[in-house]
């Protein structure tokens, strides 16, 4: 777990150059600062990778791919029973090597939004768990066998931020 934890620190940390706009020289020696850095702390053969757009991270313990831009796409192997609201903009993709993390946007309102989750899980298998809203914020937790998906919905004026995190127990 610690080590998932300092992956994804590493990611951000590299997403940040990564996604600023910066030149090849500058990725080479991000990629080679973060690479030292997990090895600093743990990690054997870290490789790093800033290239495509994409941004990948692999260890002795799994590898890590985020995306971010324009034209983000889910994973090719993402989970096909875990639903993905139909006309959302996917923002951000994030596989870890236990599960996934998508930020999505869209043009509906929070409480629609959560009523379209809680119907549609429900019909691919998954048991809702937790439910919780607190004014511009609902969170939805559910469960289908070893796995778990959070789906974090935040209400941004008239629109949705959606934040589904996907994990697996292992």
């Amino acid at each position: 777990m610690k080590n998932a934890a300092v992956l994804f620190l590493f990611a951000l940390m590299g997403a940040t150059a990564l996604f600023s706009g910066c030149k090849k020289a500058s990725e080479k020696v991000t990629e080679k600062i973060i690479e030292k850095s997990l090895k600093n702390s743990g990690a054997s053969d870290a490789k790093v990778d800033l290239s495509q757009g994409k941004m990948s991270i692999k260890t002795d313990t799994g590898e890590m791919v985020m995306s971010t831009g324009d034209s983000v796409s889910l994973p090719a192997d993402f989970p096909k029973d875990i639903y993905v609201i139909k006309g959302a903009k996917i923002q951000t993709a994030l596989k870890m090597p236990d599960g996934y993390m998508i930020q999505l946007s869209i043009e509906q309102e929070k409480s629609k939004v959560a009523n379209t989750y809680v119907s549609e899980m429900k019909a691919q298998g998954w048991t809702s768990d937790t439910s919780m809203d607190t004014g511009d914020t609902s969170i939805r937790i559910f469960k289908k066998d070893k796995r778990q998906t959070a789906v974090n919905i935040a209400k941004k004026d008239s629109a949705s931020e959606v934040m589904l995190t996907s994990t697996t127990e292992k």
